[in-house]
């Protein structure tokens, strides 16, 4: 049973933590001691994973179950031990980061654009020219006396605003018209969908051998099911739908179960009415639930006996029933051997050869 070294701060983590050690096989023990090393920002990292980081992962797992519709979540015992492994086996999952120093990893900070700095003091504003009081304007000859010339203010110019303005009903037939042919073009020629990860190129190969099957492939210490096979085995298994990046577009809807409560889950679906096929790589024979049943040995009829002679000297014999036979007095039975199917000649030459001892019928 393997030490892990996961340090614990209640009753719940210690149950966690004692299913682990009691369950977790040597890969998933180096994985929760050591970490998995991992590529982000350019820099190989080390992803180390504590049950503090568990917990929360099972709190958003348990809130997914509660947001189908119920007030509250009921999660079984199981369910969070399979959380668990879950939780430490999976690589995608990142918990706390180190650097390869054994440092703790932190991302660097975004650098927000400053702004040129504005300053706090206003311009000082104009002096006003001294208004001219009724003595002064006295004392002003009238020629040189000057009425204060009024700005006018005339009407502001009308300036295009082209972000506001409506576009015509020639303009929105344009654009409509682009669109669609963009849609036709993208029709036409589709972006290829991308091959996937190996462990999706693996399932689909196994699982295009097995179409009447779903598809349980092994992957350290759980069994998975993706996409469409997933939906139809979480409801009748009640797990839960998560779903896994394999290198496609979009992330593969999936469901999962310990492997050594493999019988139990494979029983239960079994007894749904469900084929069930369990890969543990792709190499290795694929194990079907139920079992194919082997058609029966086809029954051929056994060949009539030939009926049982046995010969006292060339023209007696007896047969099975004990009777004995005479060929010289039984003309219908046939010699015990035809001439037919030797050479005249030879038997010719043979016989005076052996000093006329065969006699010819």
């Amino acid at each position: 049973m393997p030490k892990l070294n996961l340090k614990t701060k209640n009753e719940a983590q210690e149950l966690v933590k004692a299913y682990l050690e009691e369950n977790a096989s040597e890969i998933l023990a180096d994985k929760i001691n050591n970490g998995v090393r991992i590529q982000k920002d350019g820099k190989t990292l080390i992803n180390k994973k504590t049950l503090d980081g568990f917990i929360s992962y099972a709190t958003g797992e348990a809130r997914k179950i509660s947001e189908k519709g119920a007030n509250s979540a009921c999660v079984g015992q199981s369910v969070v031990f399979g959380w668990a492994v879950h939780f430490f086996e999976e690589d995608s999952i990142e918990g706390t980061l180190y650097n390869e120093d054994g440092t703790e990893y932190k991302p660097p900070k975004s650098v927000a654009k400053t702004k040129p700095a504005v300053s706090a003091t206003p311009p000082p504003a104009p002096k006003p020219k001294p208004q001219m009081s009724l003595f002064d304007m006295l004392d002003v000859p009238a020629k040189e006396q000057k009425t204060p010339a009024v700005p006018s203010i005339s009407e502001p110019k009308d300036i295009p605003d082209d972000e506001n303005e409506e576009p015509t009903e020639e303009e929105k037939q344009e654009i409509l018209a682009e669109l669609a042919e963009e849609e036709r073009e993208a029709e036409k020629n589709p972006a290829p969908e991308p091959a996937g990860s190996p462990l999706w190129q693996s399932y689909t190969a196994l699982q295009n051998k097995y179409p009447d099957h779903i598809l349980a492939y092994r992957v350290g210490d759980f069994y998975e099911i993706f996409g469409n096979n997933a939906k139809l085995l979480a409801e009748p298994l009640d797990l839960t739908l998560t779903s896994r990046d394999c290198g496609l577009n979009e992330r593969v809807l999936m469901v999962g179960f310990p492997y050594h409560a493999a019988d139990n889950y494979i029983s239960k679906a079994v007894g749904k009415g469900l084929k069930i096929a369990v890969a543990e790589s792709r190499d290795q024979p694929v194990r079907q639930y139920p079992e194919p049943q082997t058609a029966p040995p086809v029954q051929t009829d056994p060949a009539p006996d030939k009926p049982v002679k046995h010969w006292v000297d060339d023209t007696t014999y007896i047969d099975e029933d004990g009777v004995v036979h005479n060929l010289d007095e039984e003309t219908d039975d046939e010699p015990p051997f035809d001439i037919s199917a030797f050479d005249p000649e030879a038997l010719a030459i043979l016989d005076e050869l052996l000093g006329e001892q065969i006699e010819m019928r």
